[in-house]
């Protein structure tokens, strides 16, 4: 299975479509909130299944703050993140939903890390990184029960010609 993960678009995709090469066909698509009106459309360019959640800046949008998704047998919690002061408020939560992966954004910076044997990814910003990183996004993988993590920006598309 392949999810492709993406957060804080704020409204601009276009940086979603030079990735698509690299991201190859999606299985599901996770938005981390902030413009999760980009969501539908990643879905439609992707042609899968999207999970949503909203962000600080979705104001008025209907999706939840927070959702749980299992899929391939893994359990995936679906969150922003500005709802939660601390890093460990966000590992409390992911514990207490049992989850495999956490997944938040927020941040713009790309995070990839484990607490235990739960993984805790950050995709970044697909439009407007911060702190010196790139415009990203991050790929999952599930194959045989194992998780996988690729993340995806302007220097893979340089490797990649």
């Amino acid at each position: 299975m392949r999810i492709g993960v993406f957060a804080d678009s704020h409204g601009d995709i276009s940086p979603a479509r030079l990735f698509l090469p690299l991201l190859g066909q999606l299985d599901a698509l996770f938005h981390l909130g902030d413009h999760a009106a980009d969501a539908p459309k990643l879905g439609k360019l992707f042609d899968c299944p999207v999970y949503a959640v909203r962000g600080n800046c979705d104001f008025g949008a209907a999706d939840p703050l927070e959702l749980t998704v299992n899929l391939e047998g893994k359990r995936f919690l679906l969150l922003h993140g500005h709802q939660y002061y601390a890093r460990e408020s966000l590992l409390y939560r992911a514990e207490e939903v049992g989850a495999d992966m956490l997944l938040y954004g927020h941040s713009h910076v790309p995070e990839l890390s484990a607490d235990g044997a739960r993984l805790i990814l950050n995709p970044g910003s697909l439009s407007r990184p911060r702190w010196g990183s790139q415009q990203s996004c991050a790929l999952i993988t599930i194959d045989e029960g194992q998780l996988k993590v690729k993340f995806i920006n302007q220097s893979s598309l340089s490797r990649r010609q």
